[in-house]
């Protein structure tokens, strides 16, 4: 056989792998649509909503995915962006704008405040855009605390459900609608992070992430392309933080900008495999299932046994459980985890 012939027989190979995953994919796909389509009608008001948390935390995680996956920067000035989306629809919707209006400007803020913040915050490396994007976080919450316009006062907690317009429903099928925006939103941010992982984007992503200076070199616009993905994710975020609020009934600065949901989302990812697509879902579905599990069988003692397992899984998966998919097995090897435990540097 001629070095031609084995290169198209090896071509016509990986096409053969490409076409079975291609359909393997959108067998999954009609599977994960048709489950999320169906619980809510087979269900109760319980499992709708933890699985409408579950779909909340999918689209926070793939957001933080693309500034923190993609992009490699470890940015903690998620959950105000989240705050601000919740924020200021409240501030529209005691004003009278209808709750879509009042949606859209709540996203519309959280994007002038990334584009505001992003601009100079994103020429910093390493641990100091970690601690910038911390203190724009915490100067965020502490000024919405202190404000006190057009009818919101930040100190207190608003009410919103009347404003909402569905007081009327009951617990399931109020749980019920927020369910399906909740799936709405993970499955538009799944849609993001796909396109974008197909795009030459995603390369300049990746050559950006590994290298901004000689990605530079090469005719990248790092500063551009950095604050573009900086203000999707920030949008993404303020939207998530809008149909949380309306979800919730109720507004409450502390809780809204609560540096915590970054760090949950940060270890989702990091658990699932940042810079992935399905690494992100795992992780929420994984942190999840430990809560339900540990919360019940070891509530006095639960922090410390998940702390346990996720240290565990970041020392033996480095690259997150979705490398288990996508290597099988044999990334549990002894070779291996002696592989991943030296990489840490851990003897």
């Amino acid at each position: 056989m001629s070095v031609i012939e084995e290169r198209d027989h090896d071509l016509s190979g990986v096409r053969r792998v490409r076409s079975t995953a291609n359909i393997y994919n959108a067998a999954l796909l009609c599977v994960v649509i048709g489950s999320l389509v169906a619980l809510p009608m087979v269900a109760g008001p319980y499992s709708t909503r933890v699985g409408g948390t579950i779909l909340m935390f999918v689209a926070l995680a793939q957001s933080w995915n693309l500034i923190g996956g993609y992009l490699g920067l470890m940015s903690l000035a998620h959950s105000a962006f989240f705050g601000l989306g919740a924020v200021g629809a409240t501030i529209f919707l005691i004003n009278g704008v209808p709750f879509l209006f009042a949606g859209l400007g709540g996203v519309i803020l959280a994007v002038a405040v990334a584009l505001l913040v992003g601009a100079p915050t994103l020429r910093l490396q390493g641990h100091y855009f970690v601690i910038a994007t911390l203190l724009i976080s915490e100067a965020l919450l502490n000024g919405i605390r202190n404000l006190n316009v057009f009818g919101f006062h930040g100190a207190i907690s608003h009410n919103i459900t009347s404003q909402i317009g569905l007081t009327n429903l009951d617990a399931a099928q109020y749980n019920q609608i927020f369910f399906y925006a909740m799936a709405t939103l993970a499955g538009f941010t799944m849609l993001i992070v796909w396109l974008l992982q197909r795009s030459k984007w995603g390369l300049a992503l990746k050559a950006i992430r590994d290298a901004d200076t000689a990605a530079a070199a090469i005719g990248i616009s790092v500063a551009r392309i950095k604050l573009t993905i900086f203000v999707i994710s920030a949008a993404i975020a303020a939207m998530v933080g809008v149909a949380s609020a309306a979800w919730l009934g109720i507004v409450d600065a502390t809780a809204a900008f609560d540096v915590t949901i970054t760090f949950q989302v940060i270890v989702m990812v990091f658990l699932g495999g940042r810079g992935t697509l399905l690494g992100p879902v795992i992780g929420v579905v994984l942190v999840f299932s430990l809560n339900e599990i540990i919360g019940i069988e070891f509530a006095e003692i639960s922090t410390i046994v998940a702390g346990v397992i996720v240290v565990a899984i970041v020392l033996l998966l480095p690259d997150g459980l979705v490398e288990i998919f996508r290597k099988g097995p044999r990334v549990l090897s002894l070779s291996t985890i002696r592989k991943n435990l030296y990489r840490y540097k851990v003897k």
